[in-house]
């Protein structure tokens, strides 16, 4: 008789965080693409996309996770409701900011997500941020302000804040997430994906869609949406902090090169000077607290 063979995630957590990941991350490569090719209103986008994602997930959680799904009274506690607010909002301010700035302003402001974080976490929950986290934190606040430099004069500023504010609400996303109790979040999430709905549905002119439009928001909200985000609330917990950041700069370098590639789009000089100097700073951050974890320091 054979012994059943653990899972990975037990076998090496480690390898199965990096594996799922990365994964996650793999498939919001081509999002900010896809929304380009939809070719409409951005509010317009996020109704159906979030839409398409409330459904994609549901069904997910009908048919494999109906025995973790929770009581609708902890719907209503404060951790699940901060994060369908959060999720929701979340979604808008990316998609306005597509809207009205460049691809790489969009996602580079993203990456200031989070160190924002750690500034909550040390205002919020009291946690000691450390000198390479300072340090990181100034690098990339200085890269964004290059970026809004340069968005001045071609009337991009507005997307450039509209990055911003999704950068905070993602922040605070992951405090609410360390201050959660642990359980399952998707239904919370799905709720989210219903509110950004209703949030742009005010300022959608909902022009109709042809069938190549509907195809690629069924992608992008019912496959990329849906699909990255249940992966990122898996592989993170397995992995620290700072392996997570290096493989999230995956997803801001792919994410304008494709578009970059495939449409043209020009981000402007000082985008790449702001990008670069906001990639630097991560990208030392993380190898000095990959350095920290190996040599059993506090990372």
């Amino acid at each position: 008789m054979t012994t059943a063979r653990p899972p990975l995630s037990s076998r090496n957590p480690q390898a199965y965080g990096f594996a799922v990941t990365v994964l996650g991350v793999l498939f919001f490569f081509p999002d900010v693409l896809v929304v380009r090719l939809i070719q409409t209103d951005t509010m317009t986008v996020a109704v159906w996309r979030g839409v398409a994602a409330f459904v994609a997930t549901a069904l997910a959680l009908g048919l494999f996770g109906r025995a973790s799904l929770p009581n609708w009274r902890d719907l209503l506690r404060w951790p699940s409701l901060a994060m369908i607010f959060l999720q929701g909002i979340g979604s808008v301010f990316f998609l306005a900011s597509l809207g009205q700035t460049s691809a790489a302003n969009a996602l580079l402001i993203l990456a200031t997500a989070p160190f924002i974080a750690a500034m909550m976490s040390w205002a919020i929950l009291r946690e000691r941020i450390d000198t390479a986290t300072w340090g990181a934190i100034v690098g990339v606040f200085a890269g964004v302000g290059i970026i809004a430099a340069g968005s001045l004069g071609g009337g991009h500023l507005s997307g450039d804040l509209f990055a911003l504010a999704n950068a905070v609400a993602i922040a605070a996303y992951y405090v609410v997430i360390r201050m959660a109790p642990a359980g399952n979040l998707m239904p919370s999430i799905a709720l989210g994906y219903l509110l950004t709905s209703a949030i742009a549905y005010p300022f959608a002119p909902m022009a109709p869609l042809d069938l190549n439009q509907i195809a690629l928001i069924a992608l992008s909200g019912g496959v990329i949406l849906a699909g990255g985000c249940f992966l990122l609330q898996i592989g993170p917990r397995y992995l620290p902090a700072a392996e997570v950041s290096m493989i999230t700069m995956l997803e801001i370098i792919a994410g304008p090169l494709l578009v970059w590639l495939f449409l043209g789009e020009n981000p402007g000089l000082k985008t790449l000077i702001g990008g670069c100097v906001i990639l630097i700073a991560i990208t030392a951050h993380t190898l000095i607290k990959l350095a920290q974890s190996q040599r059993g320091q506090p990372a």
